[in-house]
């Protein structure tokens, strides 16, 4: 006969049983679904993270959405061991595009069937109340391409309005607050990911500011030198040649994306692949170039000489009505211009031109900018000593050139003082 104390004890044995089997049963179903989510991920291929921003080009037009609805397309029923695409998009003033949204490529389509993305709950992550234009955000999104994702190759496109060393992807919700160059620069040296390619599908970001802070956090760059047509890159064609193609090099497959860019009607297209470990010795060689151009601003002729290079170096800064902003010139051009006026600086302006010829791997541009060579630079035509000095730290690339920009700038305040001017609107454009 059984004492109530024996019961207990039976009951507690019992009891410590079950909870063993359960615990146990638990960690076998975690230790097998950790094991399949790891073996898809470090066999994949190609992973294509996107980093949108849609401002107006969603609020307006819905660009942006037609951009994943294109990239739906060409990637088809691709398996995300071939390539898999990871999107955080946010930052326009619509329904479901407050905040930031992160999902993967079948939840993309998922979300795409009916043609609206952000209208359902197809997503891995969302935040309501994030700010694309805020570092944390898209520190955030790269932890989770470094963290959960091991693919052979790891593409970074970011989509968006840009604005060379001024800034990037601004986010209506938040006051347009957009990225800086050097939020940028701090965000990919917190936690470094292994980027093979970094591309801007916004305008005005093949510029050598650009390019020297991210130099050590990726192999390759695609970007423009001019403003961007709105429509941007043709995704369907590119990720569907990837898809195909996943390891393809980065000339052939930029090749697909830069061909069907330059077909678009709009006019003033210019796209660049630069390869980013030749920065290095670029920015030596401007570095020795805006020594010997600091020199040259000492006198009334060599400001002269200057000016009359940079009316004739190629613009960039487009906007809507045809007319040039403050923002950057070609540096090929610009020194091939100086070399030409100034045959005492061949040697550091060549230096400067053999080192665009070894950065741009690749490059297209179209009639109406017949002098772009791929690489742009900060231009001081239409800039005061004010603009300069609040952008700097954005703008910054090496002592001598810095100095130079200050010089020239200074040197054209001397002039206006005086009464005499060398600014003219004779911009080649």
């Amino acid at each position: 006969m059984q004492t109530n104390s024996d019961v207990l004890k039976i009951r507690r044995v019992q009891r410590t049983f079950l909870l063993f089997t359960d615990a146990l049963i638990l960690v076998i179903l975690f230790v097998s679904f950790m094991g399949t989510t790891c073996v898809a991920e470090e066999n994949g291929t190609l992973l294509i993270g996107i980093y949108a921003s849609g401002n107006t080009l969603e609020k307006d037009y819905g660009l942006v959405t037609r951009d994943f609805i294109q990239v739906v397309s060409g990637a088809g029923n691709v398996s995300p061991k071939t390539l898999e695409v990871l999107a955080a998009y946010g930052g326009a003033n619509k329904t479901g595009w407050d905040g930031v949204t992160i999902a993967n490529l079948s939840l993309l389509r998922k979300d795409l069937d009916d043609g609206i993305l952000g209208n359902n709950a197809s997503y891995l992550y969302r935040n309501t109340s994030a700010n694309m234009g805020d570092p944390n955000t898209l520190g955030q999104f790269l932890s989770m391409i470094k963290k959960d994702f091991r693919y052979d190759r790891v593409f970074l496109i970011f989509i968006g309005h840009g604005e060379a060393y001024t800034g990037m992807l601004f986010d209506q919700n938040h006051q347009d607050d957009g990225l800086t160059i050097t939020e940028l620069s701090d965000t990919l040296n917190k936690d470094p990911a292994d980027l093979e390619l970094i591309g801007f599908d916004t305008c005005l970001m093949s510029c050598l500011e650009v390019a020297s802070v991210i130099r050590k956090h990726a192999s390759f760059l695609i970007a423009s030198e001019e403003s961007e047509p709105a429509d941007g890159w043709d995704y369907e064609h590119w990720i569907r040649y990837l898809s195909e193609n996943p390891d393809a090099p980065a000339v052939n497959h930029s090749q697909v994306l830069f061909s069907k860019y330059m077909n678009m009607s709009e006019p003033g297209k210019t796209i660049s692949l630069l390869d980013l470990k030749s920065i290095d010795f670029l920015t030596s060689n401007v570095e020795r170039f805006g020594g010997d151009l600091t020199a040259l601003c000492k006198t009334p002729e060599g400001m002269a000489e200057i000016h009359t290079a940079l009316m004739k170096t190629q613009q960039f800064g487009l906007n809507s009505d045809g007319k040039i902003e403050e923002a950057t010139m070609d540096l090929y051009d610009f020194a091939e211009n100086i070399r030409a006026l100034v045959p005492y600086l061949n040697e550091s302006a060549g230096g400067v031109i053999e080192g665009v010829d070894k950065t741009v791997i690749y490059a297209k541009h179209d009639q109406m900018v017949p002098d772009a060579h791929g690489v742009a630079i900060l231009s001081p035509v239409l800039i005061n000593p004010v603009f300069f000095e609040y952008y700097m730290p954005e703008a910054f690339i090496t002592p001598g050139w810095e100095e130079f920009v200050k010089s020239y700038l200074a040197g054209q305040d001397k002039l206006l003082s005086a009464g005499s001017s060398i600014v003219s609107s004779e911009i080649t454009i």
